[in-house]
């Protein structure tokens, strides 16, 4: 059986002046059932990244209040047993807009046969991002490197090409030919600004791999060029694990490293 959920997305907005505001949790309530509970993000690392003058202790102390204030709602939905009125008014109270750091986006109702996984897909979705997987983010990057080349008239030299041969091969989104149809120079953006030390490695690895093997085929470009975003340089173990990769990247076969938005080494690489 589905049920009618009500679901509103918590932001907070430290600044009112500039209306600017980062998604920090899902509260979601089902009246009909006497549901209701929510999720609040627990890093603060992406809020000091977002906003960068902000004391770390704000947020923390913002998001904590209203931890408080959830668990209150939460208890008094366990008491109306289901009445849809009461439970209706509860959350309407809990989302009405106010003047406050942390705030409601608009209600939205949706159907579900668990109120409990829908809080989670939402939250996924919304603060954690789900969607913006490494080729989501990669996908970012090439956008923009494809803006910087067009704006060298350097655009049509370079297309996506697949690189080696049937036993082993890798898809590179900017490859240059040579006159003797083989492949010249090759750039691929490399999504390193991740939140987990761990995926740092394991996606600075995987291409270290690719391009060693590509090497030892004869099959790698003579030129190769590896354009990275970074994570926050607050965060000191992101840091050490993104320093670790780049020190090994740079020491790739026919490897340089650049950053994704350094366009003056990277349109030195390409000969402009």
């Amino acid at each position: 059986m589905k049920y009618a959920c009500q679901y509103a997305i918590v932001r907070f907005m430290p600044y009112v002046e500039t209306e600017e505001f980062a998604n920090v949790g899902v509260v979601l309530a089902c009246p009909k059932t006497g549901f209701f509970d929510f999720k609040l993000l627990p890093r603060v690392r992406r809020i000091t990244a977002f906003f960068e003058e902000l004391d770390a202790s704000v947020y923390r102390t913002a998001r904590e209040a209203l931890r408080a204030e959830l668990l209150r709602i939460k208890e008094l939905f366990g008491r109306t047993a289901g009445t849809i009125t009461l439970g209706t008014r509860l959350f309407d109270e809990l989302v009405r807009p106010r003047e406050s750091m942390i705030r409601f986006a608009d209600v939205r109702v949706i159907l579900t046969e668990s109120p409990t996984d829908e809080l989670v897909r939402v939250y996924e979705h919304v603060v954690g991002r789900a969607f913006a997987t490494k080729v989501y983010q990669e996908q970012i990057l090439e956008r923009h490197i494809q803006t910087m080349l067009r704006a060298a008239d350097l655009s049509t030299l370079f297309k996506p090409r697949k690189i080696g041969n049937e036993a082993y091969h890798a898809m590179f989104p900017f490859v240059r030919m040579g006159g003797d149809d083989l492949p010249v120079q090759a750039i691929k953006p490399l999504h390193l600004a991740q939140e987990d030390a761990a995926a740092i490695f394991d996606h600075g690895w995987e291409w270290l791999g690719k391009i060693k093997r590509l090497h030892s085929e004869g099959l790698l470009p003579n030129q190769v060029m590896l354009a990275v975003n970074e994570p926050p340089a607050d965060d000191k173990l992101l840091t050490r694990a993104y320093e670790d990769v780049i020190a090994e990247l740079n020491h790739a076969p026919n490897t340089s490293v650049a950053s994704y938005d350094d366009a003056k080494a990277i349109l030195k690489f390409v000969g402009r």
